[in-house]
């Protein structure tokens, strides 16, 4: 019999009766003993008595500040306030309190005092402040009641007002949930390493002095705030209001208004530098005319800047591009070494002074118009093969760039036997395709039965100059060529119709299929045409059909999508070490290599944030992130800490996309982390919908077993993929399906190669087995490659837990 027995007040214990006895009668026996040495004369050794245990060791909260100001508000110059517009946005407000002290304090009534107090200070000075909010407010309506709404409006209203600075005040919480945590810490926009940065190192630095906080950071920061500011902006997160002693002070209003004094000095500071200023950037024709945002008929115009103050440092970049620059006193000067494309262009510059600071940056948008001057043709296939011929004409301009513009283009058939005879067709990207059919004896007899095709422009008044090779006429001859060719237009499936428009990029990116859907494709010996691979989707009833057809992976789900894959760690940043040497930085990235494949099998674009075992710093894969402008931010790790499903507190889609990701897990990976809050900088800065994924600890044995075991590398990659699947197709109802594998003598074979469909590879466990959802519909292909088994079947709709051996091919 089993019972619970009392060993000390409040512990219980568990055990039977018997070892209980067994105990009772063992410290009797030790009592004994000691009343004997106690009382027995001699060398017998008295027993110390034993010390009483310790108090528990008090919690040691951080030091709260706020205790005095240290600098006079005469230890800077306030003059270069008056004039200057500042922005001042005191975080939260009406619906959203933000954080909460422990005794009730809201953050929004603490941003907001000390903006009034720091309004009061800087008008006092001439600047012209302007305050997003002045009372407890919010900044929803009835059609959209979001926080992405509240910020968005925040921001709209501070760009209107066309500040010299944006200062966005908040104080902090621990997302933990800890009340012994202080820290000061300024943001500063990601990306403007000029006087955004300027801006947070000189707040920052009178915060530090005078609040007193020992930890301290001056941090990029992507808040939707700072991100959406057209000017230099920073943020500020002085204390951490869940700290009952930094509660205690804000709740003081002469507290408070020191806050606002140290961001006072700050400002007056930042204000104060001796930095160069960009008094214009413009883009011209040439030396002699006017600065103009349009410009036709030439290469690339000239651009010219001005610079107020001296200055050792410049950066031009034009479209991504840096261009040197010519310098003659305060004028700079720069010509693109090559011709630009037709339609828009952004060049910015960034002028600073080491040790005086950075001027505010400066942006300038034009936009070059181009007239097509020059038609050119080719043939797909290039030699003439079968009935079916595509003529491609390309519209450009003066220096061989494409037309952007809608253009009409008439294309004539020059030989006898082609149909239709003559067509008209509209370029869409200085791009046109026209699709004939030929006879068998089509061609002309003086060319060696070839196709001949002849275009031109329509309408173009007045029509464009002729000059060397570029004429607005073009012809094309197509000799006949190989019989082993098949040309047509693969079909989308299940409908059939072509497969138009199939890329992310829809521009018909793969070099063998136009954007029509219409491929030249080589033959087998059973006159199957052989098509390639195409991401995004996976072949039509095992790829053996005399006109090729594809279905979209999971109906297109993730064709088109932006995702950006962070495996934790990386360099000296192992992440985590297992009992028996597993790396975690390694195993992320090979989870995400094998995620990455997943994705790009079904038409996602993906960028690895760290694609190598260096170290990478969480900025910089914040800043790749904006860069690539992904849809999900997903950090992958394995951690010597309590495994989680990480998302940020304010974010809805983030929790959500966990609660997705933990069924996913338990469906295909084994047991799921419970979805959490975490404030991992990436969570907290990426403008994606983020999560963190960590499934497993490394340094657990059992989960450090279970994570090197046949197929789990790759099972939890296909969870990953399945959670992103579901984050554009949550209703889908895709069947669950599995498959085994065995060799000749039906043992299990794990750590074998799966492949469905010609997409995606998965890798048995140590039962053989596979599980996938079913997310198309049609035959699918399933093959096998291992050297203890080789097989291959298609698959019916109806046909689940398929066993594969070495007998069945």
């Amino acid at each position: 019999m089993t019972v619970r027995v009392m060993d000390r007040p409040g512990s219980w214990d568990s055990g039977n009766v018997a070892a209980a006895r067994a105990r009772r009668r063992r410290r009797a026996a030790l009592a004994w003993v000691m009343a004997l040495a106690a009382l027995s004369p001699g060398c017998a050794r008295r027993l110390p008595p034993t010390p009483p245990k310790p108090p528990p060791t008090p919690m040691v909260r951080a030091k709260a500040g706020y205790d005095a100001r240290v600098d006079s508000l005469d230890a800077v110059d306030p003059a270069p306030l008056a004039g200057r517009r500042i922005a001042l946005d005191p975080g939260h407000g009406g619906r959203f309190r933000g954080s909460l002290g422990v005794h009730g304090l809201a953050e929004a009534d603490v941003n907001l005092a000390v903006a009034l107090e720091l309004r009061d200070l800087l008008q006092a000075h001439g600047a012209v402040v302007f305050m997003t909010r002045s009372t407890d407010r919010d900044f929803l309506t009835p059609a959209d009641s979001s926080l992405r709404a509240d910020l968005n409006e925040r921001v709209r209203l501070a760009n209107q007002f066309q500040p010299d600075l944006f200062v966005s005040i908040h104080h902090n919480a621990d997302p933990g949930g800890a009340h012994d945590r202080n820290e000061t810490q300024t943001y500063y926009k990601l990306g403007d390493d000029g006087s955004s940065l300027d801006a947070a190192a000189s707040i920052h630095r009178y915060l530090r002095r005078n609040l007193s906080i020992e930890a301290q950071r001056i941090l990029a920061g992507n808040y939707s705030v700072l991100r959406n500011s057209v000017g230099p902006a920073v943020l500020t997160e002085a204390s951490y209001l869940t700290n009952p002693d930094v509660e205690a002070r804000l709740s003081l209003a002469t507290k408070r208004r020191l806050e606002a004094e140290a961001l006072f000095l700050g400002l007056a500071h930042y204000f104060g530098r001796r930095a160069p200023v960009i008094e214009e950037l413009a883009a011209r024709r040439d030396e002699a005319a006017a600065p103009d945002t349009a410009f036709a008929e030439i290469a690339a115009p000239l651009l010219t800047a001005r610079i107020a103050g001296a200055f050792d440092f410049v950066e031009l970049t034009l479209d991504r591009d840096m261009l040197p620059a010519l310098q003659r006193g305060d004028a700079l000067e720069w010509r693109p070494d090559r011709p630009l494309a037709a339609g828009p262009h952004l060049a910015r510059l960034v002028v600073r002074r080491a040790g005086s600071g950075a001027a505010r940056a400066r942006t300038l948008r034009f936009h070059m118009r181009r007239r097509p001057t020059c038609l050119a043709a080719d043939a797909l296939p290039e030699r003439w093969a079968g009935a079916l011929q595509a003529v491609r004409v390309r519209v450009l301009d003066e220096w061989g760039a494409p037309d952007p513009d809608s253009l009409v283009v008439r294309v004539r058939a020059l030989t006898r036997g082609i149909a239709p005879r003559e067509t008209t067709l509209v370029a869409r990207g200085g791009e046109a395709w026209g699709y004939f059919r030929a006879a068998r004896d089509a061609g002309s007899p003086t060319r060696a039965r070839a196709l001949g095709f002849a275009a031109r422009l329509v309408s173009l008044h007045p029509e464009p100059p002729v000059s060397g090779a570029c004429h607005a006429t073009a012809e094309l001859w197509v000799p006949r060529g190989t019989e082993h060719v098949w040309t047509g237009f693969v079909r989308a499936m299940p409908s059939g119709a072509p497969l138009r428009d199939h890329g992310p990029s829809n521009d018909g990116s793969a070099s063998w299929l136009t954007r029509d859907g219409f491929a030249a494709l080589l033959t087998d010996s059973a006159g199957v045409p052989m098509a390639p691979r195409l991401d995004g989707y996976r072949r039509w009833g095992g790829g053996r059909s005399k006109a090729p057809g594809f279905v979209a992976v999971a109906g297109g789900a993730l064709e088109g999508r932006r995702i950006v894959l962070d495996p934790d760690g990386g360099g000296e940043d192992a992440a985590g070490m297992g009992p028996s040497g597993t790396r975690a930085a390694f195993y992320n990235l090979e989870v995400a290599r094998a995620l990455r494949s997943f994705l790009t099998a079904a038409g996602a674009e993906v960028h690895l944030a760290r694609s190598t075992d260096i170290a990478v710093s969480d900025v910089e894969r914040v800043r790749s992130s904006e860069a690539f402008r992904a849809d999900r931010y997903l950090r992958i790790g394995h951690r010597p800490e309590p495994p989680r499903l990480g998302y940020y507190f304010s974010s809805g889609p983030g929790r959500q996309w966990a609660r997705r990701l933990a069924a996913e897990i338990t469906r295909f990976a084994g047991p799921a982390p419970a979805p959490a809050e975490d404030a991992q900088y990436p969570l907290q800065q990426a403008s994606a919908t983020a999560l963190y994924a960590s499934p497993a600890r490394v340094d657990e044995p059992a989960d450090e077993d279970r994570m090197n075991s046949p197929g789990a590398l790759r099972a939890e990659a296909y969870a990953l993929y399945a959670s992103l699947l579901r984050e554009w197709a949550p209703d889908a109802a895709w069947p669950l399906d599995s498959l085994r594998v065995e060799d000749a003598e039906g043992r299990p074979v794990p750590g074998a190669a799966v492949t469905l469909g010609d997409a995606l590879v998965l890798e048995t466990d140590a039962a053989g087995r596979v599980r996938f959802y079913r997310t198309e519909p049609g035959l699918l292909e399933v093959s096998v490659t291992d050297p203890r088994v080789s097989a291959r079947t298609v698959l019916i709709d109806s046909d689940r837990g398929v066993l594969l051996s070495r007998s069945r091919r």
